[in-house]
């Protein structure tokens, strides 16, 4: 072979090595996603009696969490294959609490925000006519802040003032949903996640002539999240 020969076929080969190269990276798998969306949270609340000192509180006193709406976020980390670790959050969705039982006629009795992050295990099965669905379960994390009762449930029970005190929660998540890709980058997530949730909430009523009363009550809340995002993977 002439030098020029060996010259040629070294650029050549050089070429080829660059392109695979480069094609390496631009059809490489993104490993990650960053997606916002609108969730639609429907709880399923079940609470016990309030309770507190005898002769203070009739019995048959429960409790109800309204659905709301909310800001969703979402980050994802691709870990081995169609695994990845999903990191689930949002904008703390303001619950706005009935009385039930015998104190309905009360109404609104307590708001509170509530943050509820979770992280979660999920996979993804390979494209079903275009979209891309999705199995996943994991743990959350639920505090809360913003806490006030209102001037129903204090005037109910001839107070002057009342506050509230809810325990923070782990609890279990499970999702699933699919994805639609709208090119290679964008995506469209539908989903839906049941998060088991329960506290304790301990409610304290200044009262004239008695002094400090303390009622307790226990909720499972329990919602269901409809989520509609879209997400940039990169």
């Amino acid at each position: 072979m002439t030098g020029a020969n060996k010259n040629n076929t070294m650029a050549a080969v050089l070429f080829l090595a660059f392109f695979c190269s480069k094609a390496h990276a631009e059809f490489r798998e993104p490993m990650n996603a960053v997606k916002l969306g609108f969730a639609e949270i429907h709880f399923h609340t079940s609470t016990s009696d309030l309770e507190g000192p005898p002769g203070t509180t009739p019995p048959g006193i429960t409790a109800n969490i309204n659905n709301t709406q909310t800001l969703a976020v979402i980050y994802e980390r691709q870990i081995s294959g169609p695994w990845s670790l999903v990191l689930q959050g949002g904008a703390p969705p303001t619950l706005k609490v009935d009385a039930t039982g015998t104190a309905k006629a009360l109404g609104k009795i307590a708001t509170a925000k509530a943050w509820f992050p979770a992280v979660i295990l999920k996979y993804t099965f390979h494209d079903v006519w275009g979209f891309r669905p999705y199995i996943g379960a994991g743990v959350n994390y639920t505090f809360y802040t913003d806490k006030h009762m209102t001037d129903a449930y204090t005037n109910g029970f001839r107070g002057t003032s009342s506050s509230v005190k809810l325990d923070n929660t782990w609890g279990g998540v499970m999702k699933f949903g699919a994805e639609f890709p709208l090119d290679d980058d964008w995506v469209i997530d539908v989903g839906y996640s049941h998060y088991w949730i329960k506290t304790n909430a301990t409610i304290a009523t200044e009262t004239p002539g008695i002094g400090r009363i303390e009622r307790t009550i226990q909720a499972e809340a329990n919602p269901d999240a409809f989520g509609l995002l879209i997400g940039y993977k990169f």
